[in-house]
């Protein structure tokens, strides 16, 4: 056991909230039970608080607990009513029933809370398998469901290693940009994050050490391009055409496909005019190497989304000038511990105090929850001239002040940095010392189009040429080109691409499209809800179960094939659109422009629009009556 001193530094740096809920729960002490926490409205979310001398009575009694070295049993998994009570003190308000559910589950207080349990032998004919495309988040998750289950499985990764988004992105300073103790999956318990936003190193390396651990890493194919997909109506199987490092394409039978592609998978090119011409080097960000050299050279960066806004501050620290191309202001927000490490004495905490990790995970995810109050407009505040609403328009008034603040109230800058749109329209960034990074006497904010690009330089719409020696495009991905490049042909031989033409990408529950049985997909159109209180790896699990249990239905009834029926697929995305119009997304009072979010057809495309709780439910099971199964023809 450490020394007292080292205690109470671990101590100190815990979460207070989630530190009463942990030490409530291992003691079930009732002077700790009876401090009055209090809930205080912020700006984006809610946060809860308790007095100093209240914290200091937790901490006190937390210390004493520790030392004393009779910890309760984890093992121990209270009822749902007992979680439910829990969550209640936790948050410092009532809440419902409807409320409860996906809370309960957040905590994770089982090992494998969002998983389908496996149920006796697997009922498997021989030479059954599942195809998984892509190595990802998304797709460890799924292997991890199908290993617990005992279906043969095996994975397809394009590139040499695990990791998806977490492979291709290696540009200076990528990171998480939600915590790491939300970013994460639920079975995979204390793992030792080093910082409290994990770079991109340690994400990836995570991936590989969940792979490896739950026997998933035997079942991927590396290097491995799954180029088309084609299903057979009659024996009930999808063939894949698949090329593996330089060899001749060749051709997999599998009964199921699930596509974890993901998101953020095809680079978008930068299309500027005169590229091609550039005598110094163009990188894209998601074709970074450690052979790229910015010191000393005069740099441009393409972009102020996610991407640039966390590159700029390193690689101006070591430039000789950048110039920032900038299209569109975006909201750039702080984050509390962004860029921190993990004390040595936290991290032993989270080791050693029974449920802290559960509450501390809890509590990193539970401010989202009500996320979604932002999203929506309030006639009445607007017609008193407000512009979204009351909270809406005070989180603007904060971000506006933080901006002059954080670039020393220079009116050339402001001017340049406010947005003419409402925080949250579009994707929310995290700053990285971005703004500071902008008054560097070495750094210049350019906001007039680019026109061309020379051989030499960068030259905008008015004629202006900035010479430079390399260009960094941090453009982002095709976000609107799900499941791509695989060509995906269903039953009725029509492709996937062609179905989505016509509105843009749209499936059941961002899972299932009509006509493509056995096809399922992660993180597909409309999946993530706007505001869900759990971190997306949390959501791929609850996909991939939902996704294992139709797999397990026809294997316990000998069916060939599920797909789901067009009614209810029709029905979801009216509703979905319904919902969505509700949303300043799509609302006239946003002076909504092009976004990722909202496709051209004005549909939007990547969130679910409803709360977490509502959505989880629709998620859990899938209902029997919406899809058709059937059997394959006898051979």
């Amino acid at each position: 056991m450490p020394d007292r001193e080292f205690v109470e530094r671990a101590v100190s740096a815990a979460d207070v909230n989630a530190l009463r809920m942990a030490l409530f729960q291992a003691t079930g002490d009732l002077e700790v039970a009876a401090v009055k926490a209090q809930r205080v409205a912020g700006l984006v979310a809610d946060t809860v608080v308790v007095a100093d001398a209240d914290a200091d009575l937790i901490r006190s009694k937390a210390v004493d607990y520790l030392i004393a070295g009779d910890l309760a049993d984890e093992a121990h998994v209270p009822s749902q009513d007992e979680i439910s009570d829990l969550i209640r003190m936790a948050e410092a308000r009532d809440l419902e029933a409807e409320d409860l559910f996906m809370r309960r589950q957040i905590l994770s207080f089982p090992d494998w809370t969002f998983q389908r349990e496996p149920k006796g032998e697997t009922s498997a004919p021989d030479g059954y398998s599942v195809a998984i495309v892509g190595a990802g988040f998304s797709g460890i998750a799924m292997g991890v469901q199908l290993a617990r289950l005992g279906i043969e499985f095996t994975i397809y990764e394009r590139r040499s290693e695990i990791g998806g988004v977490w492979s291709i992105n290696t540009y200076p300073d990528v990171r998480v940009d939600t915590l790491s103790a939300s970013y994460e999956y639920s079975f995979e318990k204390k793992y030792p994050w080093t910082e409290y936003f994990a770079r991109q190193s340690e994400v990836r390396a995570y991936l590989d050490h969940v792979a490896r651990k739950h026997g998933v890493f035997e079942h991927i194919v590396f290097d491995a391009d799954v180029t088309a997909a084609e299903f057979a109506d009659d024996v009930k199987t999808w063939s894949l055409t698949v090329s593996v490092a330089d060899q001749e394409p060749t051709t997999v039978v599998a009964n199921v496909v699930v596509a974890a592609s993901g998101l953020f998978a095809t680079p978008r090119e930068l299309s500027v005019e005169g590229a091609a011409d550039f005598s110094g080097q163009i990188v894209h960000t998601t074709e970074w190497n450690d052979s790229i050299d910015y010191a000393g050279k005069k740099v441009a960066i393409i972009g102020n989304g996610s991407t640039g806004v966390q590159l700029l501050s390193k690689v101006a620290s070591e430039a000789a000038s950048v110039t920032v191309y900038q299209r569109t202001p975006q909201w750039i927000s702080p984050r509390a511990k962004y860029g921190e490490a993990i004390s040595d004495e936290l991290q032993w905490l989270i080791q050693t105090m029974p449920f802290y990790w559960n509450w501390n995970k809890y509590i990193a995810g539970f401010a989202s929850n009500d996320l979604r109050e932002l999203l929506i407009a309030d006639e009445q505040w607007i017609a008193d001239g407000g512009d979204v609403s009351k909270r809406n328009d005070a989180m603007r008034e904060m971000l506006v002040g933080y901006i002059r603040d954080q670039v020393n109230d220079r009116a050339d800058l402001v001017e340049k940095l406010v947005p003419d749109y409402p925080p949250m329209t579009r994707r929310p960034v995290v700053d990285n010392q971005w703004y500071a990074s902008l008054t560097r006497d070495s750094v210049e904010l350019v906001t007039t189009p680019i026109d061309r690009i020379t051989d030499s330089a960068v030259q905008t719409a008015d004629g202006a040429r900035r010479e430079t020696d390399l260009i960094i495009a941090a453009v982002g991905f095709q976000t609107e080109k799900f499941l791509w490049p695989t060509e995906y042909i269903g039953a009725d031989g029509v492709s996937l691409e062609d179905v989505w033409k016509v509105q843009g990408a749209q499936a059941h529950l961002g899972m299932t499209v009509p006509g493509f049985p056995n096809l399922f997909m992660l993180y597909g159109p409309n999946s993530q809800p706007v505001a869900s209180g759990a971190g997306l790896p949390i959501w791929l699990e609850t996909w991939c179960s939902y996704i294992a249990e139709l797999i397990l239905q026809m294997l316990d009834n000998g069916y060939g094939s599920t797909v789901i029926r067009r009614e209810a697929f029709d029905h979801y995305n009216e509703q979905l659109h319904k919902e969505a119009s509700r949303l300043i997304y799509l609302s006239q009072t946003s002076a909504t422009r092009k976004n990722y979010y909202v496709n051209k057809w004005g549909r939007l495309q990547v969130s679910a629009p409803w709360d977490g709780e509502e959505y989880f439910g629709m998620c859990v099971h899938p209902h029997p009556g919406d899809f058709d199964f059937e059997f394959a023809s006898a051979e």
